[in-house]
């Protein structure tokens, strides 16, 4: 898989600048922003994942022993490439979001250097981790349609209640509960928008997962999610992406993606080539999706499917068997809970101030 990227057409986001913060460090705990949480609340039990502009620990809340996972962001490297807007979107969709299928909030506080994210703990890993424990390396037909009709519920609330688009969907975003149900996660690239017909012309997501009126800059919208959601479908079904290039060349897979070359495997039914040929229609106004949601939720792939069962995750989910012998795995490796400290001031560049409106409190979800 590639790294994801963005490129905006604009660079111009600003900072309100305000009083700054005073050092968490030299503060009691439950003092620091005003009574607010704060970094000394909680101990590290680890690194869980790492992206970009930031790394996501596993953390435990000291006064309750509840655990949580926790994402840290320099603010520094945020300024710097022009992602503010992007930070202060993926805090409010965190904040707003009440879907059994998309991460949700509970705390954010910041300090002098950075912006910290403290998110319901998922333990059952990625998606992709256990994708590629499947004897085959993918996953079955049954294990796939399962899979993206608990995605496709999520991308529908976030196109239709929060009005995002996600643009980053890959199995390294996609989270698995114990109980083998999937959470959307990672909103630095997603936007937000007005109207369904608002293009935007940026160019940001994984390279793999991007749709061609990405790549030519003719302006995209949310059907992009679409597409993202065909190369998903494909890659849990065979094990890689359509477009994959063995030495991850960008230029080698933009092409590959323009000319919509795609083998189908042998082991792939009819159903499943179609939806994939449907979510990679090359024209975003023929794309499935681009009616409506509902055209999604009646095509052959999703013929056995009970959306009502799946939105209130009454469905066993048929992942669970990879997600138990994942957290089996994951429980060997968890190492010592520790103090979590901020980077000594020397090592970071400074910054103008706070981000104005960062910083929340849900107790409960």
């Amino acid at each position: 898989m590639g790294n994801c990227f963005n490129q905006e057409e604009s660079q111009n986001s600003s900072l309100k600048t305000m009083k700054k913060v005073e050092s968490v460090l030299s503060q009691p705990a439950h003092e620091s922003e005003n009574g607010k949480v704060s970094l000394k609340d909680f101990l590290s039990q680890g690194e869980i994942g790492r992206g970009q502009f930031g790394k996501v620990l596993k953390v435990k809340m000291k006064c309750n022993q509840k655990e949580y996972a926790m994402k840290v962001i320099k603010k520094a490297d945020i300024i710097k490439y022009g992602l503010v807007n992007h930070t202060m979107l993926e805090k409010n969709v965190l904040e707003y979001s009440n879907n059994p299928f998309v991460i949700r909030l509970q705390y954010s506080f910041q300090t002098e250097q950075k912006l910290y994210l403290v998110m319901e703990l998922v333990n059952g890993g990625q998606l992709l981790r256990v994708m590629t424990r499947q004897p085959q390396k993918h996953f079955t037909f049954v294990q796939a349609q399962f899979c993206a009709a608990e995605v496709v519920l999520g991308l529908e609330y976030m196109h239709e209640k929060l009005k995002v688009i996600y643009r980053d969907l890959k199995p390294e975003n996609i989270l698995v509960t114990e109980q083998g149900h999937l959470k959307l996660t990672d909103f630095g690239l997603s936007k937000k928008y007005e109207s369904l017909d608002m293009k935007f012309f940026t160019i940001a997501g994984t390279p793999e997962y991007l749709a061609p009126e990405i790549l030519n800059n003719s302006g995209h919208n949310y059907t992009v999610d679409w597409w993202c959601l065909g190369i998903l479908i494909y890659e849990m079904l065979v094990g890689k992406t359509p477009f994959r290039d063995k030495a991850n060349n960008f230029r080698n897979i933009e092409q590959q993606i323009k000319e919509g070359h795609i083998v189908y495997p042998d082991h792939l039914n009819e159903q499943s080539k179609d939806i994939i040929i449907q979510f990679l229609n090359k024209d975003p106004t023929k794309r499935l999706g681009h009616k409506s949601i509902q055209e999604i939720k009646d095509h052959s792939f999703f013929k056995e499917i009970n959306w009502d069962d799946v939105a209130n995750l009454r469905i066993k989910s048929p992942i669970l068997e990879g997600v138990q012998k994942l957290q089996q795995q994951i429980a060997k490796e968890a190492p010592v809970a520790k103090k979590i400290f901020e980077t000594p001031q020397s090592q970071v560049g400074q910054t103008a101030g706070n981000f104005e409106g960062f910083s929340a409190n849900h107790d409960e979800f």
